[in-house]
């Protein structure tokens, strides 16, 4: 039976350009999982070190994803907002977070619990496999932009981020 977040987040995911390519049927899975869940503003939703407990996807607000830069203390690295994934070091159960993420305004998301995907990666490889291609996508495209950030800040170290 399909809830109406289920069917929320069906509608969204296709919407998206990261997984409109991705199998009707594994947008379906993933979109089961779903679960919607509010910040608030200046909600810390996770710190630097902590063990990933779920891959969100933004509805309405923003959050910022915080970094340490010698010489420059914490510097927002990605600022994200409606139809933006963010925590993708969950899907990878030993790897812990290596930024500090917080809501800059009451911010919806829908939360796909982390041991649920993992549960379902091991019935469905092909599933895992479309999630973190989707993953990989969106961490490459950070990567640039944090890459270009930094020779900014390499070339105008005056200027705050």
């Amino acid at each position: 039976m399909t809830n109406k977040t289920e069917l929320r987040a069906l509608t969204t995911l296709r919407s998206l350009e990261l997984t409109r390519d991705m199998e009707t049927k594994h947008l379906k899975k993933l979109a089961a999982l779903a679960r919607e869940k509010d910040f608030e503003a200046s909600q810390v939703i996770y710190e630097k070190g902590s063990l990933g407990r779920a891959l969100y996807l933004i509805l309405d607000g923003e959050i910022i994803i915080e970094t340490e830069v010698p010489g420059h203390g914490r510097v927002v690295m990605n600022r994200l907002g409606p139809g933006q994934f963010f925590g993708w070091s969950s899907l990878f159960p030993l790897e812990r977070k290596m930024a500090w993420t917080t809501a800059t305004r009451p911010t919806r998301v829908l939360a796909f619990d982390a041991s649920q995907l993992h549960t379902a990666f091991e019935v469905d490889h092909n599933f895992e496999y479309a999630i973190v291609r989707c993953a990989g996508k969106d961490m490459a495209d950070r990567i640039r932009a944090s890459r270009q950030q930094l020779n900014d800040m390499i070339i105008n170290p005056h200027l705050t981020y």
